[in-house]
């Protein structure tokens, strides 16, 4: 399978396709990407993987890998650091999570790791990974 094209210029957000958490996040984002800037992709989807593998991931890292990623321009992010680019990326008010960078990344990733950790048992799990609506579907990559 090759692998699928992406502008380098496009945000591309890989989520946890089973985590409620993940999803609920994505539907905020969608409701709230005015400017088309985001494309989505679940960890899990062909799509994903092959994305993170031609950015240096391993297939141990990616079997591992359960937390959110964004790849723009060509840079990737994770976990706090992650949340913060799509923030920024949001625009408008939403820039000012720029401030979260000044805490240091040790502790957002460990509140980022310890909301990770429960997300299940507070959120839910759901057995399928997401499929998008038919209005949703130009938004994800697979």
């Amino acid at each position: 399978m090759s692998t699928p094209e992406v502008a380098f210029d496009s945000f591309l957000i890989c989520f946890h396709g089973h985590c409620n958490l993940c999803n609920s996040w994505v539907d905020f984002l969608i409701k709230r990407d005015r400017k088309d800037v985001f494309t989505f992709t679940s960890l899990q989807s062909n799509g994903g993987r092959n994305v993170l593998l031609s950015h240096g991931y391993s297939e141990s890292n990616l079997e591992s890998l359960d937390n959110i990623v964004a790849l723009n321009a060509g840079q990737v992010s994770m976990r706090s650091d992650a949340v913060i680019e799509i923030l920024v990326a949001l625009g408008g008010i939403y820039k000012l999570a720029r401030f979260l960078k000044l805490i240091p990344s040790s502790f957002r990733n460990f509140v980022y790791d310890t909301v990770a950790k429960r997300r299940y048992r507070w959120f839910g799990r759901k057995d399928i990974c997401r499929i998008p609506s038919t209005e949703e579907s130009q938004k994800f990559l697979e």
